[in-house]
């Protein structure tokens, strides 16, 4: 039967579509044979995807972790599920497999959710989740002519405890930039919503609006300057 996906559906496995695939290679390199490793991202239907688990070296089976894809009429909290599968206990799994003998044709055991101990909570997404979804926009997103004609990502550095360093490069000069852009707000929560960011700094830099943001006096062999970023965010 063909059903129709709600918009926040969509939003949800877009998202999770997008953070999870690089937990195919994340730690980078062979695994230990006792580590968690991405096996699969499918959707169910319209409203329900299973993330699929493995600790097989073969990968030739595992768990599949089924999440609703909405929460009413919003979109299910997909931060909250890639945070989740960072962090799932193998033994909890395998627990709960344990009494739900239930298998795909993959030689997944499927397994709601919330049986494995999910919660659907919104709330703070990791930092480095949110670096990532910057990241990904920067290095893959938009493309020409959305910001390629005006700037390209030319790296970054953490540092620390303070800002992260995005370095970009204007493609009509070829100078380098370093952008130092806050990854907490005043109170120390971690910030998220970066995700229209690649886009809102090409007026930046077109109209030249960046050389009025106050600049960082730090000396970075990496770039001609540096411009605190963070009132403008």
């Amino acid at each position: 039967m063909t059903t129709v996906a709600t918009d926040a559906a969509d939003a949800a496995f877009s998202y999770l579509a997008r953070n999870l695939i690089p937990l195919v290679v994340m730690p980078p390199g062979p695994l230990p044979r006792d580590r968690l490793r991405l096996r699969g991202l499918v959707r169910v239907g319209a409203e329900r995807v299973r993330v699929a688990v493995t600790v097989d070296p073969s990968t030739a089976a595992g768990v599949a972790i089924e999440f609703p894809l909405t929460e009413g009429e919003e979109p299910l909290a997909a931060e909250a599920v890639v945070g989740f599968i960072r962090t799932v206990d193998v033994k909890d799994l395998v627990r709960v497999v344990g009494h739900q003998p239930r298998y795909d044709n993959h030689r997944n055991a499927v397994v709601d959710a919330e049986s494995v101990g999910f919660r659907a909570l919104r709330g703070e997404s990791a930092t480095d989740l949110n670096l990532f979804a910057l990241f990904s926009l920067l290095v893959h997103g938009g493309g020409f002519p959305w910001f390629e004609d005006v700037y390209t990502f030319a790296g970054f550095m953490l540092t620390g405890d303070g800002p992260c360093r995005c370095y970009v490069r204007v493609t009509g000069t070829g100078a380098v930039y370093g952008l130092d852009i806050p990854l907490r707000d005043t109170a120390g929560r971690p910030l998220s919503g970066f995700t229209s960011l690649p886009q809102e700094l090409a007026p930046l830099i077109r109209e030249k609006d960046l050389f009025r943001q106050p600049q960082v006096d730090d000396e970075d062999e990496y770039c001609e300057a540096v411009y605190d970023l963070s009132q403008w965010v």
